[in-house]
C-alpha cells in the first residue's frame, strides 16, 4: 500500500475513533425538561459552566449515552445515563443524582 494511502487510511480511522466520544447534552434546571437549560458538547470530559454547576435536575441526551459525574474532570462518584433510561426528567431518580452534576463525559 502506498504511503498515500496509509496516511488516508489512518486518517479515517482516527476520525472514526473520535467520534465515538462525541456526546450533546440539554441540561435543565427543573425536572421534566423545564426551567432554564444549557447545551453542552464536547467529545471528552467537560466542566459544567460555574453558573449551572450542581444545578441539573433533568437532562437530554439526543438518543446518546453520558456520563455525569459530582466533580468537576470527570471525577468523583458518576452515573451512566444511557438513551431511554427512565431517570433522564428527574435526576433524583438516577442514582440521588439531582443538582449534583459538575462535569460530563462520554460513556
Amino acid at each position: 500500500m502506498a504511503p498515500f494511502n496509509i496516511f488516508f487510511v489512518a486518517l479515517a480511522a482516527l476520525l472514526f475513533v473520535a467520534q465515538g466520544n462525541a456526546w450533546k447534552v440539554d441540561l435543565f434546571r427543573d425536572w421534566s425538561h423545564k426551567g432554564g437549560h444549557i447545551q453542552m458538547a464536547a467529545g471528552g470530559c467537560a466542566n459544567v459552566p460555574d453558573d449551572f454547576n450542581d444545578q441539573a435536575s433533568a437532562i437530554n441526551t439526543f438518543s446518546g449515552c453520558v456520563r455525569l459525574y459530582e466533580n468537576h474532570g470527570c471525577t468523583g462518584r458518576s452515573i451512566r445515563v444511557d438513551p431511554g433510561t427512565g431517570s433522564h426528567d428527574n435526576l433524583a431518580y438516577a442514582g440521588d443524582f439531582n443538582d449534583k452534576t459538575s462535569s460530563v463525559g462520554p460513556c
